[in-house]
């Protein structure tokens, strides 16, 4: 049973290895300054956007988004697991990788996998001998060699097909476990795909880990999924995306659709760039995912009331993660029609035509929101620019941010400056216009706009790349002595640094990788700082600190002095007088330098 890597090991690893001599085994760099730069082995591009820096260990394309250390290059580049990419780093720097106990409540992955494995091959010799399951296929316009590339199968009618051919080797519970089986309340199984076509869904590795069914005559459900195990999550899962990688290896675009057989009828036309959701609705997860494949993503929907339901929903998961090159464009449907039959009746070239005149995401927010409110009252106009200003503030990326402002100003007849005074924001706010160097030239006053989230990311984010700095400084200890959420994360990353002098970005990541937070560090940790110096980064960063603990210490003063129930305890007065104190008195740059 393979163990846990200890993070030791991890650590030591990462600094045996050069991120540049990797790199540079797979893509041709240039220097260009202090980093190195190419054209993203992620995306199709012609203008380099891809940096490696030496000095933080740490790649970032500012064309797709794609970023890392090492083990994340090796991971998304030659598609290996996180073991796997250990590994093949370790035997690059001729070590062996020791592996800690697990332990014996431990349940190894390798059965479940194996079974699901063994499940696919016995799915694809049924289709064979099932005439009727072929016919269909052939009707749907699938050929021999698409159902060859997927993998397509077809599961028996009967009760316990699957259970009887596997179970020998596999035994129930494991069977149970990988999602093939269900025990009845009887206490016999029960195959769970019974008289449907499968369709095996792999992860990026290409490993079966669930499948996906279909039926071929009247019923419900007609479509049917794996049950959520300990290899399927099927809110971090794509059908089709490894088939896409191992067919177009620069992919630049991907085209979202609803079902397999949209994915598989399109490959069969030569469009191999379709991908689908496991029959939930589309989540920030599954756009992170796959703009870490590509840049630009099309999403597909009926043209019907229910397609643009659902296009509203992808709307408010789609705002928040578009940044830089990122692209959403939206391809709404003939009612009645779905990506498989209209690449059936118009052929490949008609499907690309309709693709070309897909609406870009700024297009559909206004589109959409004038069919909830019209634009042709007053009442309808003022509603129309609250709702946008709702949905304008969950985005994240300043420049977009302000496109979709002026667009809303100018749709609803709002004067510029009063949707961003009702973002609580000023229109020329330096956040959204200047760069780095000149958003601090108000350090230690507040401005409107710079939220608590903005303030996080700008701390965190130089703190995660400049690591060597000294961060002992009296404005962090107060902060992440405040409690909370953050205050907890900051804690844990300066406690690694001090732990740790001298450590990069890139093994100061990998401290963080088994935590919920890792991907907002990873994405912090490439995050553009406009050419600032590190000086520049750290009166930033503190000042950032000073603010959040002027805004917690608010907070909590608003808290006690709004307590009605029952009179403050002493201890509060105490509190609530020495919170006043601090803001009173509030604390400068160079009084707060040791």
């Amino acid at each position: 049973m393979a163990g846990r890597i200890p993070q030791a090991f991890i650590d030591d690893l990462l600094e045996r290895t050069d991120l540049v001599e990797l790199v540079q085994r797979h893509v041709s760099l240039k220097k260009s300054g202090s980093e190195f730069s190419a054209c993203c082995p992620f995306h199709a591009e012609k203008t380099p956007s891809f940096y490696v820096s030496p000095q933080k260990q740490f790649y970032h394309c500012f064309g797709c988004g794609a970023h890392g250390t090492a083990i994340t290059f090796l991971m998304e580049y030659e598609n290996l697991s996180f073991p796997e990419a250990i590994d093949q780093l370790a035997e690059w720097a001729g070590l062996e990788v020791p592996r800690e106990s697990t332990g014996p409540d431990t349940e190894p992955l390798a059965p479940l996998l194996e079974a699901l494995e063994a499940a696919s091959r016995f799915y694809v010799d049924q289709l064979r001998q099932t005439p009727a399951a072929i016919d269909y296929l052939k009707a749907r316009g699938i050929d021999g060699s698409t159902a060859r590339d997927f993998s397509l199968g077809w599961a028996p009618a009967g009760a316990d097909a699957l259970a009887r051919a596997l179970g020998n080797r596999f035994g129930t519970e494991t069977l149970i476990a990988a999602g093939l089986v269900a025990r009845r309340d009887d206490g016999s199984i029960r195959d769970r795909f019974r008289a449907r076509i499968v369709f095996p869904i792999r992860d990026r590795r290409g490993r079966v880990i669930g499948f996906g069914g279909r039926l071929i005559e009247a019923g419900e459900p007609k479509y049917l999924n794996s049950p959520e195990s300990a290899v399927f999550h099927k809110g971090h899962t794509i059908y089709g995306l490894y088939e896409a990688r191992r067919a177009e290896t620069r992919l630049a675009e991907l085209v979202v659709t609803e079902g397999y057989m949209d994915v598989v009828g399109l490959a069969r036309a030569g469009f191999r760039r379709a991908v689908a959701c496991m029959g939930t609705a589309l989540t920030r997860g599954h756009l992170e995912l796959l703009f870490r494949q590509v840049p630009h993503l099309v999403l597909c929907f009926d043209g019907d009331a229910a397609g643009r339901r659902a296009a509203w929903r992808s709307l408010e998961q789609a705002l928040p993660v578009i940044q830089g090159m990122r692209e959403v464009r939206m391809l709404f449907l003939p009612e009645g029609e779905d990506p498989d039959s209209l690449v059936h009746h118009e052929g490949l070239e008609g499907w690309e035509r309709r693709l070309a005149g897909s609406s870009v995401l700024s297009e559909t927010f206004m589109y959409l929101l004038r069919e909830h409110y019209p634009l042709d009252t007053a009442e309808g106009r003022s509603q129309c620019a609250h709702a946008a200003v709702t949905l304008i503030r969950t985005v994240t990326d300043p420049l977009f941010r302000t496109q979709l402002c002026d667009l809303v100003a100018e749709h609803t007849r709002t004067p510029r400056a009063q949707i961003f005074e009702m973002l609580g924001e000023p229109a020329d706010a330096p956040d959204r216009v200047l760069p780095a160097q000149a958003r601090t030239s108000g350090a230690g006053q507040d401005r409107p706009g710079q939220g608590a989230s903005h303030l996080w990311s700008a701390l965190l984010a130089r703190v995660m790349q400049c690591p060597q700095e000294d961060w002992r400084d009296p404005a962090l200890e107060q902060l992440r002595s405040a409690g909370g959420r953050g205050p907890e994360i900051l804690g844990a990353i300066l406690d690694r640094i001090r732990a740790n002098p001298g450590i990069t970005t890139a093994r100061l990541l990998e401290q963080f990788r088994e935590e919920s937070y890792f991907a907002r560090l990873m994405a912090l940790a490439g995050q553009s700082l406009g050419g600032e110096d590190v000086e520049l980064s750290r009166r930033v960063a503190l000042d950032s600190a000073r603010r959040l603990f002027r805004e917690h210490c608010r907070e909590r003063i608003r808290n006690l002095s709004a307590r009605v129930d029952r009179p403050l305890t002493g201890e509060e007065r105490t509190e609530l007088r020495s919170l006043q104190s601090l803001l009173a008195h509030d604390l400068r740059p160079d009084e707060t330098r040791e």
